[in-house]
């Protein structure tokens, strides 16, 4: 009977052992990485079925295999309709297609694109069928060759996932240049994107929608957003050159966009925009990379947390970092900015409206007027770094502020006092080393 006993709790202790480790790994997952479905190539192609295709007006593929392709079309389609994997070999093909898509991949289980040589896509599509190279269904493309398309409306998208591997691309479309709905990863590449939309973006709202980019090189001119996920947005190396409003527009026209949590962890970026270099509807964590951004309104812009863990930022902006909680751990910071130059404003309930800066060197140049170096509509925390603020307003803060270490340098002196800006009329009083309480009832504003 004692025997029975320690089995069951032995077995009901294990039981709650795996679930207690289930929840923790769970709650454990960084909320700033992305999920997304990768799709590799998993077929054994070597005992696939191959064929030689050359185009006609209306070639379709209604089984499965490897297909390359070869030649050039005029008001034509090649269509791909089967249950099946597709292998495409684009091998220096040519289509224009006046009324729809010029590969229009209506059904398939997964259809893969290999680029060789030059290769040419044209269309004129409609609001159903809005892109130049149409998928239903997932699509991977690869290879060492170029794909050049021209789009009334689109030019690249999946209904599904989306993964580029490779490959040498020149858009010029009059909407979106490059959409994948479910996720869309981005391993590597050329990119080269004119749009009149947003150049590179995901569209599904219920819980997809991610979006990955782990390299490449990408010049992007838009009048919409340059990079825009409509959930997580992760990038980890790469090239950037992004440039937004190339004409009056009310549209968005932001750098880097996410609408969820949205993490830099290397890359080199040179963004230049009429609206925010770089902004998620909640979270911005910089783990690294080089920046530049010239902005005419914010530079980086969180409605929740704004981290700053490492990197060097070059910033010429309205604005330069925004956040209902801006944390700044390490990196090299320079800002000029004509507003503030660091602000929280309360645009999310999820954080105390704080600044909070541990480390980097932050170097803050303010413009003339009512303007201030670091502003924070709650507290202001200064544990480390140096900070070198040139303005008439070093500092602003409408709640606590405490300073316990590093350097504050302010118009060429050094100071262990975080003053307050108090309605835009001089230094109120201050804080030193050791905390104390700031001036009360400061109202003072200034854009939000």
């Amino acid at each position: 009977m004692k025997n029975k006993i320690l089995i069951i709790v032995l077995v009901v202790t294990i039981l709650l052992l795996g679930i207690g480790g289930y929840y923790l790994a769970r709650n454990n997952q960084s909320n700033n990485t992305v999920s997304v479905t990768a799709l590799e190539d998993n077929i054994n192609w070597d005992v696939a079925a191959s064929f030689d295709l050359e185009l006609t007006k209306s070639t379709s593929i209604t089984k499965g295999g490897i297909y390359t392709i070869t030649g050039t079309i005029e008001d034509g389609q090649l269509l791909v309709e089967t249950n099946d994997d597709v292998k495409l070999i684009l091998n220096n093909v040519t289509i224009t297609n006046s009324d729809g898509p010029a590969i229009y991949i209506k059904n398939a289980n997964c259809t893969y694109i290999e680029l060789v040589g030059e290769n040419t896509l044209v269309g004129t599509m409609d609001t159903d069928l809005d892109s130049v190279l149409l998928s239903k269904d997932d699509l991977y493309i690869e290879g060492d060759g170029t794909l050049k398309i021209t789009s009334n409306l689109d030019g690249i998208s999946s209904s599904d996932n989306l993964t580029i591997n490779s490959g040498n691309f020149i858009i010029n479309a009059e909407d979106d240049g490059i959409k994948g709905k479910d996720s869309l990863v981005i391993k590597n590449g050329t990119f080269t994107i004119t749009s009149g939309g947003d150049a590179i973006k995901t569209t599904n709202e219920e819980e997809l929608g991610n979006l990955l980019i782990e390299n490449g090189t990408f010049n992007i001119t838009t009048n919409g957003d340059g990079i825009v996920s409509i959930n997580g947005l992760e990038i980890n190396n790469g090239e950037f050159t992004i440039k937004t409003g190339k004409s009056n527009s009310n549209a968005s026209q932001k750098g880097i966009k996410s609408e969820n949590n949205l993490t830099i962890n290397g890359g080199t970026f040179n963004i230049d925009t009429n609206d925010d270099g770089i902004h998620s509807n909640k979270d911005v964590t910089i783990n690294s990379g080089t920046i530049t951004i010239n902005s005419n309104d914010d530079a980086i812009h969180a409605d929740g947390k704004l981290e700053i863990n490492g990197g060097t930022l070059t910033i010429n902006a309205h604005e330069g970092l925004e956040g209902t909680y801006v944390k700044i751990n390490d990196g090299t910071i320079k800002i000029n900015a004509s507003d503030d130059g660091i602000n929280a404003g309360n645009k999310s309930s999820d954080y105390e409206t704080t600044i909070e800066i541990n480390g980097g060197d932050l170097t803050i140049v303010m413009g003339q007027g009512d303007t201030d170096g670091i502003d924070s509509n709650g507290n202001l925390y200064i544990n480390g770094g140096t900070i070198n603020v040139t303005g008439n307003s070093p500092f602003d803060y409408d709640g606590e502020a405490k300073y316990t270490g590093g350097t504050i340098i302010v118009n060429g002196e050094e100071t262990n006092t975080i003053t307050n800006q108090f309605m835009g009329g001089g230094n109120m009083g201050g804080m030193n080393q050791n905390g104390g309480q700031p001036p009360q009832n400061n109202q003072r504003g200034g854009r939000r």
